[in-house]
């Protein structure tokens, strides 16, 4: 701890100086001063945890000395000695921030006390320093283990501009299965928009749910953040990062009420399912949609149900794309959602027991417990793969398949099931056990096309199906046809059928 002495009695000086050195080596002290203006330019160049001074000093009386060093801020603590016993003037010293106030003649015991005690609150004040950041306030939020008083709130006004009795702002992205994956990034791009735009934030992460957000604990109360936040933050992190996106706001009327609300964004991010990706999804705005009640599509099922039949994988895939379409159009509620897609499933799944075997009941259960509690479109459309690959649907030729070896045959039906992936030469021909280029070669020789073309244009054609017999947005069709970004379907569509998807829309083909 460093020390300074500041007395005009030589006798004194040396008193205190030999009691700290007493104490300890690391109590010496830096320097001292027999003066207030010498012991004023000592303390702002030694910037000393502990000032051990005289009230009366020549040149520059300690209680102006003291004045000057509050005024520059200096916090250092101040050991008072003193023959004056001028109770106004200990007050005045008292109102400066003084710790302790002794009258001179003072004895060594007593000094040598004074000093530890001074010593014990600021190690005290260090401890609560290094623990009292912004990170551990809503840290402690979260976990519950924050208890707040008049005093914590006194501190957070004082250090940070905030009491956790304030208002604040929530932002939280849940990433699902894709958490591990791109945790970081999101804090780093979170803590970077808040440097950016002036924002004063703390990117909190609740791992067990799988979400990273942002406390905006001084918001302007102008909606500028919620701006910041849904025109340049949800779009570059929707850009930026594949997979489950789910982006949520919310005000918080006290910021210590941060778990509640954070439990609360949590529950609301089944409504994703309405919403579009990209979109900041508030409570408000969930309340305002207007929820239509959802008529189950029975003809729809008829029709799945004579495909299953028939076996007619192709077109099975396409009453499921034309349910979708139909889920999307209006404005249901999650719940109906799910509950509309497990009715479907079980009744294809009905139908389908009636011609096939199935491998795994268990394993059909879990797709469809999946669906139920799905909150993306995305977790839904993983569990659907599953679904579909339980039932074989590879196992549901084509017209012409019969004419194609039986590697290639199998090469055929991977293009059909997993196009809407982008899979690859190298992926078929793993899953084949077979080389990339003999199974490249084999597959140009009995199909006439390269295996990227007939990917390629499995996936056109499903565009065009789509853009003819759905409503469907651009971003939902790049969605069911595996393209991450709208943008690049539309270029690669154009390039292949020489019109963007809103032209061939119009157009009526």
């Amino acid at each position: 701890m460093r020390t300074a002495v500041i007395d005009g009695n030589d006798r004194d000086r040396r008193t205190a100086v030999e009691v700290l050195e007493a104490i300890g080596e690391e109590y010496s002290a830096p320097g001292t001063a027999s003066d207030g203006k010498a012991g004023y330019e000592l303390i702002l160049r030694e910037r000393p945890d502990l000032v051990i001074m005289d009230i009366d000093l020549p040149k520059l009386s300690g209680l102006s000395m003291l004045k000057r060093l509050r005024a520059e801020n200096v916090k250092t603590k101040v050991i008072i000695l003193t023959e004056d016993r001028d109770f106004d003037r200990a007050r005045k010293a008292i109102g400066l921030g003084v710790d302790n106030y002794l009258l001179k003649p003072v004895k060594r015991a007593q000094l040598k006390k004074a000093v530890l005690q001074t010593a014990a609150k600021i190690r005290d004040e260090r401890a609560l320093e290094h623990t009292f950041t912004v990170d551990n306030i809503f840290t402690g939020c979260m976990s519950g283990q924050l208890k707040a008083d008049r005093e914590f709130h006194r501190m957070t006004k004082e250090k940070y501009g905030f009491t956790l009795e304030e208002p604040g702002e929530l932002f939280t992205v849940w990433l699902g299965g894709s958490y591990a994956e791109y945790g970081e990034e999101v804090r780093r791009i979170l803590e970077y928009a808040g440097k950016e735009n002036g924002i004063s934030l703390c990117v909190i992460e609740a791992d067990i749910w799988r979400m990273i957000g942002a406390v905006i604990y001084r918001p302007t109360g102008i909606q500028e953040e919620y701006r910041v936040f849904a025109e340049r933050v949800v779009p570059l992190l929707c850009g930026r990062l594949r997979g489950e996106v789910i982006c949520l706001w919310d005000r918080m009327e006290r910021m210590d009420a941060l778990m509640e609300t954070l439990k609360k964004l949590r529950n609301l991010r089944e409504w994703n399912l309405v919403f579009d990706r990209g979109d900041l999804i508030r409570p408000d705005d969930i309340a305002k949609l207007k929820v239509e009640p959802l008529k189950y599509p029975m003809e729809l099922e008829n029709r799945v149900r004579e495909e299953v039949v028939a076996k007619k994988g192709e077109a099975i895939k396409g009453s499921y794309y034309r349910l979708y379409d139909l889920l999307r159009h209006e404005i249901y509620s999650p719940k109906q959602i799910r509950e509309c897609l497990i009715r479907f499933n079980l009744s294809v799944l009905d139908e389908y027991r009636k011609v096939n075997i199935i491998g795994s009941e268990l394993r059909i259960q879990h797709c469809l417990g999946e669906i139920a509690r799905a909150v993306s479109w995305n977790r839904i459309r993983v569990a659907m793969e599953e679904y579909f690959s339980l039932l074989h649907w590879e196992a549901f030729g084509e017209q012409g398949d019969e004419d194609l070896s039986p590697l290639i045959r199998r090469a055929v039906r991977l293009v059909r099931k997993y196009y809407d992936h982008g899979i690859t030469l190298e992926e078929a021909a793993d899953r084949l056990f077979v080389s990339p280029e003999y199974l490249s070669t084999q597959f140009k020789k009995e199909t006439g096309a390269g295996f990227k073309e007939t990917v390629t244009g499995c996936r056109i054609e499903r565009i065009k199906d789509l853009l003819r017999n759905s409503r469907l947005k651009l971003n939902q069709i790049s969605e069911l046809t595996g393209y991450s970004d709208p943008k690049y379907m539309s270029r690669v569509f154009k390039e292949e059928v020489g019109v963007l998807p809103n032209e061939y829309r119009k157009s009526g083909h």
